[in-house]
């Protein structure tokens, strides 16, 4: 009984870890990594919010397909695989039946009871009872073609078999090759995510083929790589603001630009960034004096550094810090990139938070310039209540320019403060099959917080149609 108190104990694991929770037996490596460097409750809600988001088959509407099968899996498992006073959902057959659904069809074998070979002397031979009880279940679960062919086509596999075995004398129940069940539970997560546009980091080889003469590759000093390895999964800490964004304007490719903003002066701030893809690869780093740039508006006061980077077609994850000559660090955060190729599929820009459109003077700074229109954005992403913000994005070869719709949501904690259903976006053409369209969204009626804005873009009317996620960042001030 004491080694089942163990067990237990064990599998109910720490409140505040949610990861090792049945709702996030769906998280991939990264994700696992991401959460351990989470130290506060908003930044934990943020990263569940975003956990279910990337994986909404349909976004923007009120409606996580994803997220109510997971819950109802969670609730079958409970009632089916409880063992003792340990939830199904937390036993290995829960977690089985969780990831990869039920299966075809399932064989339960009893150990047999071992007898004694002959007579037995009293305190020779002697076994404990709990050994040879007897009661120990093999249980082997088979998914086939016939009855579960998705599972099988979303892992590549013919066929499968898993087996466990369950103690009820220990009190407890275990799979037989938990590599095995690892590996699959891993491409099982990864393919879970239908939103990639959220999802740092993807593709090293398209990153690659943006050119090594053209991408900044530095040797970092070790003390900096520990800085941008440990850098937080969120933009906004400590009045600071970690942004960017991935435009096309009229013509040509697309352009990342990453910026950050801090409250705190410097005479002399340094720039750093290491740009990583899926495999951990690394497809840019640098170091350098940090390039102050006028161009952005603020609302607090402060200095806002900009930096450009010619990153091919893919999703990365960039890790960025500001620091003072002395190495205090001003500003860290992991930003998660996505540049759409614009030859000719669809593609939508990020999402530029700007105080409004102006008409761009002579001189203007082309890097948020649009078919003559100035769209500086926000650089610290804080708005005064008074205030509107307005939110752009480009569209890149639409099928019908007239019939893309737009479905935003508007978050704060995690919990839906607005939403729209999807509406036809007013387009203005700014180059060959290039567009964009702005958004006006008053503040009066929000109050001081931090707030997430997430975007679907589609081609179209349709399932079949493109959809494209995009999500930034603002905060109401006082």
């Amino acid at each position: 009984m004491l080694l089942g108190g163990i067990v237990l104990l064990a599998q109910a694991g720490d409140p505040e870890d949610w990861a090792s929770s049945p709702e996030a037996y769906f998280l991939t490596k990264e994700e696992r990594a991401e959460w351990r460097k989470l130290d506060s409750r908003d930044a934990r809600a943020e990263f569940k919010e975003r956990y279910w988001l990337k994986r909404d088959p349909t976004p923007g509407s009120a409606k996580n397909e994803f997220k109510d099968m997971v819950l109802s899996r969670i609730k079958t498992a409970d009632a089916r695989f409880p063992i003792e006073k340990t939830p199904g959902s937390r036993t290995a057959r829960g977690l089985v039946f969780i990831v990869l659904g039920s299966p075809a069809r399932f064989q339960d074998e009893l150990a047999p009871r071992l007898a004694p070979s002959g007579p037995r002397k009293f305190g020779e031979g002697f076994t404990p009872v709990a050994v040879i009880e007897g009661n120990e279940t093999t249980s082997t679960w088979f998914y086939d073609q016939d009855r579960t062919p998705r599972i099988l086509e979303l892992i590549g596999r013919p066929s499968l078999q898993i087996k466990m075995v369950v103690e009820p004398s220990r009190h407890m129940d275990s799979i037989q090759d938990p590599g095995l069940f690892n590996e699959l539970r891993e491409t099982v997560a990864r393919k879970s995510i239908v939103n990639p546009d959220l999802v740092p980091p993807a593709d090293a080889a398209a990153a690659a083929r943006a050119g090594p003469e053209l991408l900044p590759r530095q040797s970092l000093a070790a003390s900096l790589r520990q800085v941008l390895e440990a850098a937080p999964a969120i933009a906004r800490h400590q009045g600071a603001f970690a942004g960017s964004a991935v435009v096309f304007r009229e013509k040509g490719g697309p352009e990342t630009l990453l910026w950050v903003f801090t409250p705190p002066p410097s005479k002399r701030p340094f720039f750093h960034a290491l740009v990583r893809g899926q495999d951990g690869q690394e497809v840019a780093a640098l170091s350098e004096p940090a390039a102050v740039s006028p161009v952005f508006s603020t609302h607090a006061a402060g200095l806002v550094v900009l930096r450009r980077l010619p990153l091919a077609p893919g999703v990365y994850s960039a890790a960025v810090a500001l620091t003072e000559e002395g190495g205090r660090v001003l500003a860290a955060a992991v930003l998660p990139i996505q540049v759409p190729s614009v030859e000719k599929e669809f593609a939508v820009s990020s999402l530029l938070v700007t105080r409004g459109p102006a008409p761009a003077g002579a001189g203007a700074d082309p890097i948020f310039t649009f078919a003559g229109t100035s769209l500086p954005p926000r650089a610290d992403a804080a708005f005064a209540a008074s205030e509107s913000l307005w939110y752009f994005l480009e569209v890149a070869n639409p099928k019908d320019a007239g019939k893309v719709l737009l479905e935003p949501r508007l978050r704060r904690g995690g919990e839906p403060v607005a939403e729209l259903p999807a509406f036809t976006a007013k387009l203005q053409p700014i180059g060959p099959g290039r567009y964009i369209v702005g958004i006006e969204l008053p503040l009066q009626t929000l109050g001081p917080g931090d707030y997430v804005l997430y975007v679907t873009v589609a081609d179209g009317e349709g399932i079949d149609r493109p959809r494209v996620l995009r999500r930034t960042d603002f905060q109401v001030v006082r």
